[in-house]
């Protein structure tokens, strides 16, 4: 601990470093996962490719484990490369802030987000100095309003927009252009840093992702026409300078197989985009038997953390590991070692059910509670207070059913996905957790095994 420093002082830095809504960290407060596909992605961002086959991603995984972090991850080894102009689009920040809510991304269209690249790409490639052609960005406009006036119920008149405007107003994040325009500032200096709404923009007022909103088929001239809009925007901007990489996070937040069906089975329209794409997949994808149907994206599982023991989940499992050396990398500098002692850690961490933002989050609350007390070290009533608390929450809407349909697959010896609604709705909400293997197992969420589901 530095001198001059109190101990409530450290709790409240600790509460800073393990904020749950927090997922752009720096480096080295990152633990690797030796199991995240990231690695495989970068390695296939590196090959070459002509813009017209570049590679396409869809990251899967259940709410909290790590996704939106190993997307970052991704975003930041691209930019330190210089090889594209990495553009990150972040759907839930972005309808948070132009519209108020997240709850329209439960009805988006594909060629809504074909649109919101070719906004974002014109934010960010101003940022770096590039002069659109009013024609171009008038040719988008054009394309968005007659396709949104064609989609919107009969007898609306078809909506305009101002794009350079609603470019102003997105919150995104991209790429600097350091290594390519002055590699001798290093590649320490290209990074992906945030591009925030300017002062002068303000809440959008588009019709967009509309729950009445009427579908149209790829074939149809208005949708060819958006994204031909879209593939010029990204044509001029890679004759000026060099490609560019959309990483788009937040369509996992999708629950609806319809929705996830509309947007990568039955649409094409974010497969013909001339660009590299890694997007987060909608959870309703995640395990289904139409993801391998799904044309031009290749499917990357993010799973939880293996924090249970496959031959007997009772057990800590080898992923608790993970979780003390993300615990150490996050207290680094700060003099708090011993804060939390080993055994504690490795209660948190197998409590978590490997999902990361569980895990962050009761640390955050061991926090809370070591702050209020200014305790020198976590003790182990403080640790029970965090996991009945965590117990509770989680909890919550658990009935008769779910608890019968947990309690099969706990006594299950192989642990599979029972072929119900019910056990999607249990994945939905995290109280059904999957786990890596030879082949993938299910076990219900380790809280729950405290005294709500009973072997």
């Amino acid at each position: 601990m530095p001198t001059g420093t109190s101990v409530r002082d450290v709790w409240n830095e600790l509460r800073t470093r393990f904020d749950v809504e927090e997922w752009q960290i720096p480096d080295e407060w990152r633990a690797d996962r030796t199991d995240s596909p990231a690695g495989k992605i970068l390695r296939e961002l590196d090959r070459p490719a002509a813009p017209r086959t570049s590679p396409m991603f869809l990251l899967s995984g259940t709410i909290g484990t790590g996704k939106s972090t190993e997307l970052w991850r991704i975003a930041e080894e691209r930019a330190r490369t210089g090889a594209e102009l990495v553009v990150f689009v972040d759907l839930v920040r972005h309808f948070q802030n132009a519209f108020g809510s997240t709850e329209a991304l439960q009805h988006i269209s594909s060629w809504e987000v074909c649109f919101l690249c070719g906004v974002a790409l014109i934010r960010a490639a101003q940022e770096e100095g590039y002069r659109w052609s009013p024609d171009s960005v008038q040719g988008l406009a054009d394309a968005w309003s007659a396709l949104a006036g064609a989609a919107l119920p009969s007898g609306a008149a078809p909506p305009t927009i101002d794009v350079f405007n609603a470019a102003k107003s997105m919150v995104l994040f991209a790429s600097t252009a350091v290594s390519v325009l002055a590699p001798q500032a290093g590649a320490a200096a290209a990074v992906v840093r945030s591009l925030a709404e300017l002062a002068s923009a303000g809440k959008w007022s588009l019709p967009m992702a509309k729950k009445d909103t009427r579908r149209l088929e790829d074939q149809d001239p208005l949708m060819q026409s958006l994204v031909d809009r879209v593939n010029v925007l990204l044509g001029d901007f890679r004759q000026w300078s060099r490609p560019v990489l959309f990483v788009i996070d937040g369509l996992d937040r999708i629950v609806s197989f319809e929705r996830a069906e509309a947007l990568f089975l039955h649409s094409q329209m974010l497969a013909r985009l001339q660009a590299p794409l890694v997007v987060c997949a909608p959870f309703a994808l995640r395990n289904h038997l139409a993801t391998s149907e799904v044309r031009r994206f290749k499917p990357r599982i993010l799973h939880n953390v293996p924090v249970l023991d496959h031959a007997d989940p009772m057990r800590p499992g080898p992923g608790v590991a993970f979780f003390g050396d993300l615990f150490q990398r996050r207290i680094h500098g700060l003099g708090a070692g011993h804060l939390v002692p080993q055994p504690l850690l490795a209660r948190l961490a197998y409590y978590s059910g490997g999902r990361a933002r569980d895990f962050v989050r009761t640390i955050r609350m061991l926090a809370d509670y070591g702050y209020d007390d200014a305790a020198p070290v976590a003790t182990e009533a403080m640790v029970q207070e965090v996991i009945t608390e965590a117990r509770h929450l989680i909890e919550g809407g658990v009935d008769k059913g779910h608890v019968a349909l947990l309690e099969a697959v706990a006594r299950d010896p192989k642990h599979e996905l029972p072929d119900s609604q019910t056990a999607r709705e249990l994945l939905t909400y995290a109280r059904l957790l999957p786990y890596p293997n030879e082949s993938e197992w299910f076990y219900p969420h380790p809280l729950l095994m405290i005294s709500k589901v009973r072997l």
